[in-house]
């Protein structure tokens, strides 16, 4: 007596695999070389996007890379970031409006230097991962000052900030490990994607 399902027929694969070849997930989009976005994972160094990165270690990672404008940062190193550092203004705008409306003189003092300290803090390097997001998305870092236009400007932003990641962002990456400018790794073919 047999127990579970039934073989496959002939000429079908074996149970558990795609029959159209291997399955795309998870895979980088872009084939492999240089700049092309990896399969989530640590990719071993600061200079290169961490994509799949958790809450935690993109905070980390934006604090280590404080002020490095050069380089890109991945979706999720971005959002990660712009989600802890929203939540930790929050945590102390809160009580700062709550004393405010109690007109507690001595809470809006007290949360009110504590939140100039922590957005003093977080600017540079909030900055710096928009930068490096703006780069892994191909485009150039200036395009973070569109944010600034009145009215519109943070939706253009928002829209940026959610845009894949590009292969082009690889001309932003620095070349061995920050031996001697930007641009392409000598060490690879000119141009790894085709065209």
């Amino acid at each position: 007596m047999s127990y579970g399902t039934p073989p496959p027929p002939p000429g079908q694969p074996p149970y558990g695999q795609n029959p159209y070849g291997q399955d795309p997930y998870g895979q980088n989009p872009y084939g492999q070389g240089p700049g092309a976005p990896a399969a989530a994972g640590d990719p071993g160094t600061l200079d290169l996007p961490y994509y799949g990165i958790g809450f935690i270690p993109a905070i980390k990672r934006a604090f280590a890379k404080y002020a490095r404008f050069d380089g890109r940062a991945s979706r999720s190193e971005y959002w990660w970031f712009a989600l802890g550092y929203g939540v930790l203004v929050m945590l102390f705008y809160i009580p700062l409006a709550i004393g405010a409306a109690a007109e507690s003189t001595a809470v809006v003092l007290i949360f009110g230097l504590l939140l100039l300290v922590v957005a003093l803090a977080g600017i540079v390097p909030s900055i710096a991962v928009g930068v490096r997001r703006l780069h892994d998305g191909g485009f150039s870092g200036w395009m973070y000052l569109l944010g600034f236009i009145p009215g519109c400007g943070g939706i253009i932003q928002i829209v940026l900030m959610c845009l894949p990641s590009k292969p082009e962002g690889a001309k932003y990456d620095r070349v061995g490990g920050g031996q001697g400018g930007y641009g392409q790794n000598p060490g690879y073919p000119q141009n790894p994607y085709g065209q």
